[in-house]
């Protein structure tokens, strides 16, 4: 039996269609053999950077904005770990000469940084050339390794952008459980990392910079704040001075927001202040999630949050604040004029991005087998075998939601994706640079 490869796969919407490509391989046309006739020729398949592992954590970070002093509009990194537990930074740079991934480097190898933990889960926050990326070593400590950015000159020698980084462990911080979920998020404040301990806490590991590291539990002083789930999946978000949302499932599988806010100091109270509060969602009419659903969490415009889930029928949910209170959308359910997009797979990952000007959101998920060719246009009955396992792995789902409507579509049948890792399931990662990109690794 031949030993499975696998490779982390770019599925993006450039110039207006929907096309992907393989990451750690690039092809190149060759000349065929004499015996190919005339000006024959062939894909040659050159392996780029190092392969993932499976069940690698998986994270992504890229360029929105160009400038003639910053990056280009769909500069992007990828960041995973290779067969060695590296952390490996794959780099595109569409200022270089093709568009094309300009090269890698293994950041825990460079830096002297502990190798990642097999399967440990991966955050990356922060601008380029200012980046942060967290894991867990093979002690379940967190690392932090951080990006100082490149002279506008830097030689570049094929492995990436020739930025400096350094790293720093928490040492004194309890040690994350085995399956623990990760997330991190910046603030004009400070940067600040989310995980489950051995006991099922949640923890914050704060950088300070020069002072190294503060460690809290942010649930334990909050009045009735629900346990999380020993499977909860984590999303994260910070913005303005310290404002901070985390949002986990409790033991009933319901979500829950804890908020972080800081008052500023006012007459009465001149000092200010800050403090952690808790909303358990369900009050609003949020449904159960799946059991070990990925929660993602995006802000609008307004800086008013937005989740979304998976709930118990695995149909996509968008729980959103308005400014005044807090609105459940079916979405999964009520897409497509009410037909319904397809149910997700058991255990399916699901990830979400934020159109440019914020108005619309793009979710996606892993389809069930059994969805059949449902979202494809005009797509043939035959282009997914009802009930037949092997095509659930190619069943890439794309919900798009604006003014309240929701439209799907099966990007992994329409483009005949590779599939989907999911014999130790594949995360997936999405980002917007000059469109939406999502990533996930595939097995062959």
């Amino acid at each position: 039996m031949a030993e499975k490869v696998y490779s982390i796969i770019e599925v993006a919407r450039e110039d207006g269609k929907w096309v992907y490509s393989d990451i750690n391989f690039s092809a190149e046309r060759a000349p065929g053999p004499p015996e190919a006739g005339d000006g024959a020729a062939k894909s040659v398949w050159h392996r780029v950077s190092p392969l993932p592992i499976a069940g690698s954590g998986l994270t992504a970070v890229g360029s929105a904005v160009g400038s003639a002093a910053g990056p280009a509009s769909d500069d992007r990194r990828v960041y995973y770990q290779d067969p060695d537990r590296g952390v490996v930074e794959a780099v595109h740079e569409a200022s270089s000469p093709d568009g094309r991934w300009a090269g890698y480097r293994v950041l825990s190898t460079e830096t002297g940084a502990p190798a990642a933990d097999v399967g440990s889960a991966l955050a990356v926050v922060g601008q380029l050339g200012g980046l942060r990326v967290c894991y867990f070593d093979g002690g379940r400590r967190l690392v932090r390794l951080a990006e100082r950015g490149a002279e506008p000159d830097a030689e570049r020698n094929g492995e990436g952008t020739g930025a400096e980084w350094t790293y720093a462990v928490c040492v004194d911080a309890p040690r994350a459980s085995p399956i623990s979920p990760l997330a991190a998020v910046v603030t004009e404040w400070g940067e600040y990392a989310y995980y489950l301990d051995v006991r099922g806490r949640l923890v914050e590991a704060s950088w300070l910079g020069a002072e190294g590291w503060s460690v809290s539990e942010p649930t334990s002083g909050v009045e009735g704040c629900p346990t999380p789930s020993p499977l909860t999946g984590l999303t994260a978000t910070g913005y303005g001075t310290d404002a901070r949302l985390v949002y986990f499932l409790d033991e009933r599988n319901r979500p829950v927001q804890l908020e972080h806010t800081v008052v500023e100091g006012a007459k009465k109270n001149p000092e200010g202040g800050a403090r952690w509060q808790v909303c358990d969602l369900s009050a609003y009419g949020a449904p159960a999630a799946a059991a070990g659903s990925r929660p993602a969490v995006l802000l609008t415009s307004d800086g008013h949050p937005r989740l979304h889930y998976l709930d118990a029928d695995r149909m996509a949910v968008e729980v959103g604040f308005n400014g005044r209170g807090w609105e459940v959308d079916h979405a999964g359910a009520e897409a497509d004029d009410g037909a319904g997009a397809p149910a997700a797979a058991a255990g399916s990952p699901l990830a979400a991005v934020a159109e440019a000007d914020r108005s619309a959101s793009r979710v996606y998920y892993l389809g069930a087998a059994e969805t059949g060719a449902a979202g494809v246009p005009d797509a043939p009955s035959d282009v997914l075998s009802v009930g037949d396992p092997s095509v659930g792995d190619r069943n890439l789902i794309e919900l798009r939601g604006a003014g309240g409507t929701w439209t799907s579509r099966n990007l992994g049948a329409e483009l005949d994706l590779p599939d989907v890792a999911t014999g130790v399931p594949s995360p997936f990662a999405a980002i917007r640079t000059d469109g939406p990109r999502l990533y996930y690794t595939s097995e062959e």
